[in-house]
């Protein structure tokens, strides 16, 4: 998942106050991404996110990989929760970050909410058509 995508599910996360959340989040990024959220951490997140993201950077290792479609996964479930809480907005703040080729990967997952999964065609990368290489 693209930085600006994670930036914008864990302002949302902070907002709801689901802290948990945003922490399986933290728990699913590479050191590197998380090196990278504390950068900006004191300008993008509340005091809690940043306390919650501090406290992953010092368990995590220097060495840790992470599994690629890990982030997507937990990204699935906290808009599958917010579907259902009703929180499309945020839903449609998060999927106005990813770009075309994470659309395509979480428009795959088989356990996204139909309703999140029908707000993808609101994001046209995923609906463009294609050619079919015929003349009419």
């Amino acid at each position: 998942m693209n930085q600006a995508a994670l930036v914008e599910t864990l302002i949302q996360l902070s907002d709801f106050r689901q802290y948990d959340k945003a922490e399986s989040l933290f728990a699913a990024c590479t050191r590197e991404q998380l090196e990278q959220l504390h950068a900006i951490s004191d300008r993008a997140f509340s005091k809690r996110l940043t306390y919650s993201l501090e406290k992953q950077l010092k368990r995590s290792r220097d060495g840790t990989s992470r599994v690629k479609g890990l982030l997507l996964i937990k990204l699935m479930k906290i808009l599958n929760a917010w579907c259902m809480e009703g929180h499309r907005s945020a839903i449609r703040c998060v999927l106005g970050t990813l770009k075309n080729d994470e659309l395509l990967m979480l428009a795959g997952v088989p356990e996204l909410d139909r309703e999140v999964y029908s707000m993808l065609r609101e994001f046209e990368a995923i609906y463009q058509p294609m050619s079919c290489g015929c003349s009419h």
